[in-house]
């Protein structure tokens, strides 16, 4: 087991227990719970084994239910960003997405922001549309949907620049 391995189920475990325990617990204006634990999914490496992402993105989303008596939304949504994050990163980095460290050092920052986006808002379009699952609630969907995302990008932009490498 190298080194990558440990940091990633670290890292899993961290966020895992950061989100259920801590961020779960927040409530801005009522209703808003910023998602660390999408970090996991935005930072798993591209050149890694989809299928591992699929499955670790399945028990990040089933273990955050089981801990917080979700209704399995984190698990829904977790497992449609780890199937569409490849498609997202084709998107948002075009002809960078091949490269194992293209997203990284040979992109523009409006691609990684763009990339980050997609990621939050497909994940709290998908996680909000499962909890409340009714036309009738349309408005609140998106009201969460947006207000939550706003917030959870601020998070997760906050902690990579915490952990970006010196130059």
């Amino acid at each position: 087991m190298n080194s990558d391995n440990i940091i990633s189920i670290f890292q899993f475990i961290f966020l895992l227990f950061l989100q259920a325990f801590l961020l779960n617990n927040i409530n801005l204006f009522g209703f808003i719970n910023p998602n660390l634990y999408l970090l996991f999914i935005v930072v798993f490496p591209l050149n890694s084994n989809s299928t591992l992402l699929i499955v670790l993105s399945f028990l990040l989303g089933l273990l955050l239910d089981l801990l917080t008596q979700g209704s399995g939304g984190h698990t829904i949504a977790s497992l449609t960003i780890a199937f569409l994050r490849p498609y997202i990163v084709k998107f948002s980095f075009g002809v960078n997405y091949e490269i194992p460290l293209g997203m990284i050092q040979g992109s523009l920052p409006s691609q990684r922001l763009l990339y980050l986006t997609l990621v939050i808002f497909v994940h709290h379009l998908v996680l909000f549309s499962v909890i409340y699952f009714s036309f009738d609630n349309i408005i609140t969907i998106i009201k969460n949907t947006l207000f939550t995302s706003f917030f959870t990008f601020i998070l997760i932009y906050i902690s990579l620049g915490l952990f970006k490498e010196k130059k």
